[in-house]
Protein backbone atom coordinates (compact mmCIF):
# COMPACT_ATOMS: atom_id res chain seq x y z
CA UNK A 1 0.00 0.00 0.00
CA UNK A 2 2.61 2.33 1.13
CA UNK A 3 4.52 1.53 -2.34
CA UNK A 4 1.36 2.21 -4.10
CA UNK A 5 0.99 5.51 -2.05
CA UNK A 6 4.65 6.70 -2.99
CA UNK A 7 3.81 6.05 -7.10
CA UNK A 8 1.09 7.86 -6.95
CA UNK A 9 2.53 10.97 -5.05
CA UNK A 10 5.89 11.42 -7.27
CA UNK A 11 3.39 10.71 -10.68
CA UNK A 12 1.55 13.60 -9.09
CA UNK A 13 4.66 15.49 -7.96
CA UNK A 14 5.50 15.56 -12.13
CA UNK A 15 1.93 16.20 -13.37
CA UNK A 16 1.81 19.78 -13.62
CA UNK A 17 5.50 20.20 -14.76
CA UNK A 18 4.37 18.13 -17.66
CA UNK A 19 1.15 20.12 -18.24
CA UNK A 20 2.44 23.10 -18.95
CA UNK A 21 5.36 22.01 -20.84
CA UNK A 22 3.05 20.33 -23.36
CA UNK A 23 0.73 23.69 -23.36
CA UNK A 24 3.39 26.00 -23.58
CA UNK A 25 3.91 23.85 -27.45
CA UNK A 26 0.74 23.58 -28.35
CA UNK A 27 0.35 27.30 -27.54
CA UNK A 28 3.20 27.99 -29.42
CA UNK A 29 1.81 26.37 -32.57
CA UNK A 30 -1.44 28.18 -32.26
CA UNK A 31 0.39 31.57 -31.75
CA UNK A 32 1.68 30.57 -35.09
CA UNK A 33 -1.95 29.82 -36.69
CA UNK A 34 -2.90 32.99 -35.38
CA UNK A 35 -0.60 35.17 -37.35
CA UNK A 36 -0.25 32.67 -39.95
CA UNK A 37 -1.88 34.97 -42.65
CA UNK A 38 -0.03 38.14 -41.69
CA UNK A 39 3.16 36.25 -41.44
CA UNK A 40 2.48 35.12 -45.29
CA UNK A 41 1.32 38.27 -46.73
CA UNK A 42 5.17 39.21 -46.22
CA UNK A 43 6.44 35.98 -47.48
CA UNK A 44 4.55 33.54 -49.10
CA UNK A 45 7.20 30.80 -48.96
CA UNK A 46 7.08 30.92 -45.10
CA UNK A 47 6.90 27.16 -43.38
CA UNK A 48 6.17 26.43 -39.94
CA UNK A 49 8.47 22.89 -39.46
CA UNK A 50 8.60 20.49 -36.31
CA UNK A 51 11.25 18.11 -36.55
CA UNK A 52 11.61 15.57 -33.47
CA UNK A 53 10.17 17.42 -30.58
CA UNK A 54 11.45 14.47 -28.75
CA UNK A 55 15.30 16.14 -28.62
CA UNK A 56 13.00 19.03 -26.67
CA UNK A 57 11.19 16.51 -24.70
CA UNK A 58 15.03 14.81 -23.43
CA UNK A 59 15.85 18.12 -22.49
CA UNK A 60 12.80 18.56 -20.07
CA UNK A 61 12.79 15.03 -19.08
CA UNK A 62 16.30 15.37 -17.97
CA UNK A 63 15.16 19.09 -15.95
CA UNK A 64 12.14 17.46 -14.49
CA UNK A 65 14.57 14.36 -12.94
CA UNK A 66 16.96 16.87 -11.41
CA UNK A 67 13.81 18.13 -9.59
CA UNK A 68 12.37 14.96 -8.83
CA UNK A 69 14.59 13.45 -5.85
CA UNK A 70 14.60 15.35 -2.99
CA UNK A 71 11.80 16.42 -1.58
CA UNK A 72 9.52 13.07 -2.48
CA UNK A 73 12.42 11.30 -0.77
CA UNK A 74 12.22 13.21 2.32
CA UNK A 75 8.61 13.55 2.72
CA UNK A 76 8.38 9.70 2.12
CA UNK A 77 10.55 9.21 4.45
CA UNK A 78 8.34 11.47 6.96
CA UNK A 79 5.63 8.95 6.07
CA UNK A 80 7.71 6.14 6.87
CA UNK A 81 7.86 4.51 3.28
CA UNK A 82 11.37 2.53 2.92
CA UNK A 83 13.46 3.68 0.72
CA UNK A 84 13.12 0.40 -0.93
CA UNK A 85 9.22 1.33 -1.86
CA UNK A 86 10.35 4.47 -2.85
CA UNK A 87 12.95 3.63 -5.35
CA UNK A 88 10.69 0.33 -6.41
CA UNK A 89 7.80 3.36 -7.20
CA UNK A 90 10.09 5.72 -8.57
CA UNK A 91 11.09 3.12 -11.25
CA UNK A 92 7.25 2.60 -11.79
CA UNK A 93 6.73 6.65 -12.19
CA UNK A 94 9.53 6.87 -14.27
CA UNK A 95 7.90 4.34 -17.06
CA UNK A 96 4.25 5.99 -16.16
CA UNK A 97 5.95 9.53 -17.11
CA UNK A 98 8.29 8.82 -20.17
CA UNK A 99 5.13 6.72 -21.70
CA UNK A 100 3.06 9.20 -21.23
CA UNK A 101 5.35 11.97 -22.85
CA UNK A 102 6.08 10.02 -25.72
CA UNK A 103 2.36 9.38 -26.50
CA UNK A 104 2.69 13.00 -26.12
CA UNK A 105 5.25 13.79 -28.58
CA UNK A 106 3.66 11.59 -31.21
CA UNK A 107 -0.09 13.93 -30.80
CA UNK A 108 1.74 17.18 -31.54
CA UNK A 109 3.03 15.65 -34.15
CA UNK A 110 0.49 14.20 -35.46
CA UNK A 111 -1.73 17.67 -35.03
CA UNK A 112 1.53 19.83 -36.80
CA UNK A 113 0.78 17.01 -39.82
CA UNK A 114 -3.00 17.70 -39.88
CA UNK A 115 -2.47 21.08 -40.19
CA UNK A 116 -0.45 20.40 -43.12
CA UNK A 117 -3.97 19.47 -44.63
CA UNK A 118 -5.94 22.97 -44.57
CA UNK A 119 -2.41 24.59 -44.90
CA UNK A 120 0.00 22.53 -47.53
CA UNK A 121 2.85 24.43 -47.69
CA UNK A 122 3.20 26.00 -43.96
CA UNK A 123 3.06 23.25 -41.47
CA UNK A 124 5.59 20.21 -42.08
CA UNK A 125 6.26 18.04 -38.77
CA UNK A 126 8.06 14.06 -37.96
CA UNK A 127 8.82 12.40 -35.03
CA UNK A 128 12.77 12.27 -34.14
CA UNK A 129 12.40 7.99 -34.85
CA UNK A 130 11.27 9.17 -38.67
CA UNK A 131 14.20 11.63 -38.88
CA UNK A 132 16.71 9.23 -37.76
CA UNK A 133 15.45 6.04 -39.14
CA UNK A 134 13.41 6.40 -42.26
CA UNK A 135 14.75 9.98 -44.03
CA UNK A 136 17.14 10.18 -46.95
CA UNK A 137 18.99 13.13 -48.52
CA UNK A 138 17.97 13.72 -51.50
CA UNK A 139 20.42 16.97 -52.22
CA UNK A 140 23.25 18.85 -50.54
CA UNK A 141 23.93 22.35 -52.08
CA UNK A 142 26.97 23.93 -50.04
CA UNK A 143 25.86 23.64 -46.01
CA UNK A 144 22.73 23.14 -46.98
CA UNK A 145 20.69 20.03 -47.34
CA UNK A 146 17.68 18.15 -48.07
CA UNK A 147 15.67 15.32 -47.32
CA UNK A 148 12.84 12.97 -47.91
CA UNK A 149 10.47 11.25 -44.63
CA UNK A 150 9.05 8.21 -45.07
CA UNK A 151 5.88 7.86 -42.60
CA UNK A 152 3.42 5.89 -41.98
CA UNK A 153 0.85 3.93 -39.40
CA UNK A 154 3.54 1.19 -38.20
CA UNK A 155 6.03 4.70 -37.73
CA UNK A 156 3.99 6.63 -35.42
CA UNK A 157 4.09 3.54 -32.98
CA UNK A 158 7.89 2.87 -33.65
CA UNK A 159 8.11 6.92 -32.60
CA UNK A 160 6.57 5.85 -29.68
CA UNK A 161 8.68 3.33 -28.69
CA UNK A 162 11.86 5.36 -29.69
CA UNK A 163 11.06 7.76 -27.57
CA UNK A 164 9.82 6.29 -24.58
CA UNK A 165 13.33 4.12 -24.18
CA UNK A 166 15.38 7.28 -25.30
CA UNK A 167 13.83 9.32 -22.92
CA UNK A 168 13.46 6.59 -20.23
CA UNK A 169 17.39 6.61 -20.45
CA UNK A 170 17.42 10.46 -20.31
CA UNK A 171 15.46 10.55 -17.01
CA UNK A 172 17.29 7.39 -15.22
CA UNK A 173 20.60 9.70 -15.56
CA UNK A 174 19.41 12.64 -14.16
CA UNK A 175 17.63 10.92 -11.07
CA UNK A 176 21.31 9.40 -10.75
CA UNK A 177 22.64 12.82 -10.88
CA UNK A 178 20.10 14.35 -8.17
CA UNK A 179 20.65 11.28 -6.12
CA UNK A 180 24.47 11.47 -5.85
CA UNK A 181 24.18 15.06 -5.45
CA UNK A 182 21.73 15.04 -2.48
CA UNK A 183 24.39 12.39 -1.04
CA UNK A 184 27.51 14.56 -1.39
CA UNK A 185 28.07 17.29 1.18
CA UNK A 186 29.32 21.03 0.45
CA UNK A 187 33.09 20.50 -0.38
CA UNK A 188 32.21 16.99 -2.50
CA UNK A 189 29.63 19.42 -4.52
CA UNK A 190 32.35 22.23 -5.37
CA UNK A 191 34.43 19.43 -6.23
CA UNK A 192 32.10 17.71 -8.69
CA UNK A 193 30.65 21.03 -10.39
CA UNK A 194 33.87 22.30 -10.84
CA UNK A 195 35.74 19.19 -11.44
CA UNK A 196 33.75 18.33 -14.67
CA UNK A 197 34.31 22.11 -16.60
CA UNK A 198 37.81 21.61 -15.29
CA UNK A 199 38.12 17.91 -16.91
CA UNK A 200 36.55 19.14 -20.36
CA UNK A 201 39.30 22.28 -20.42
CA UNK A 202 42.05 19.75 -19.72
CA UNK A 203 40.39 17.41 -22.58
CA UNK A 204 39.86 19.61 -24.79
CA UNK A 205 43.77 21.40 -24.66
CA UNK A 206 45.12 17.28 -24.70
CA UNK A 207 42.84 16.55 -27.70
CA UNK A 208 44.13 19.57 -29.78
CA UNK A 209 47.61 18.85 -29.17
CA UNK A 210 47.59 15.10 -29.87
CA UNK A 211 45.31 15.29 -33.04
CA UNK A 212 46.20 11.15 -33.11
CA UNK A 213 44.55 10.60 -30.20
CA UNK A 214 41.41 13.03 -31.34
CA UNK A 215 40.76 11.11 -34.44
CA UNK A 216 41.31 7.44 -32.40
CA UNK A 217 38.61 8.90 -30.26
CA UNK A 218 36.27 9.54 -32.59
CA UNK A 219 36.58 6.64 -34.81
CA UNK A 220 35.93 4.91 -30.87
CA UNK A 221 33.17 6.75 -30.58
CA UNK A 222 31.83 6.47 -34.23
CA UNK A 223 31.88 2.74 -34.06
CA UNK A 224 30.52 2.72 -31.38
CA UNK A 225 27.46 4.81 -31.83
CA UNK A 226 26.77 2.59 -35.53
CA UNK A 227 26.91 -0.36 -33.22
CA UNK A 228 24.78 1.11 -30.70
CA UNK A 229 21.83 3.18 -32.49
CA UNK A 230 22.03 1.86 -36.13
CA UNK A 231 18.94 0.38 -35.68
CA UNK A 232 15.79 0.87 -33.48
CA UNK A 233 16.31 -2.28 -31.53
CA UNK A 234 19.67 -1.91 -30.66
CA UNK A 235 18.68 1.96 -29.54
CA UNK A 236 16.21 0.23 -27.36
CA UNK A 237 18.55 -2.47 -26.27
CA UNK A 238 20.83 0.24 -25.35
CA UNK A 239 18.64 2.74 -23.64
CA UNK A 240 17.23 -0.09 -22.13
CA UNK A 241 20.84 -1.17 -20.90
CA UNK A 242 21.76 2.61 -19.38
CA UNK A 243 18.63 2.83 -17.34
CA UNK A 244 19.44 -0.43 -15.38
CA UNK A 245 22.75 0.92 -15.26
CA UNK A 246 21.82 4.33 -14.06
CA UNK A 247 19.14 3.25 -11.83
CA UNK A 248 21.45 0.27 -10.22
CA UNK A 249 23.90 2.94 -9.30
CA UNK A 250 20.77 5.34 -8.22
CA UNK A 251 19.72 2.34 -5.42
CA UNK A 252 23.33 2.08 -3.97
CA UNK A 253 23.29 5.99 -3.46
CA UNK A 254 19.75 5.64 -2.10
CA UNK A 255 19.93 3.02 -0.02
CA UNK A 256 21.83 4.69 2.58
CA UNK A 257 21.37 8.55 1.74
CA UNK A 258 20.64 10.32 5.20
CA UNK A 259 17.81 13.03 5.73
CA UNK A 260 18.99 15.86 6.06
Amino acid sequence: MKLLSSYRYQVHDQRMAILVFYGVMVGMVLLNLLFLPFANAADADLTITSGGITAVTMVFSFILSLCAFKDSFLLNIQHGISRRSQFLARMGAMATVCGAMAVADEIYTLLISLLSLPFPNSFFAHSLYEICYCSNVTSVVSSDFTYTVSTSGASAVLSIVFSFFVLLAVNAFGYLITAFNYRLGKVGKIILWAGWPCLLIAGSALLEVNPWLEKTLLSLLLNLCQMCLSSLPRLCFTCLALTAVFSGLTWLVMRRAAVK
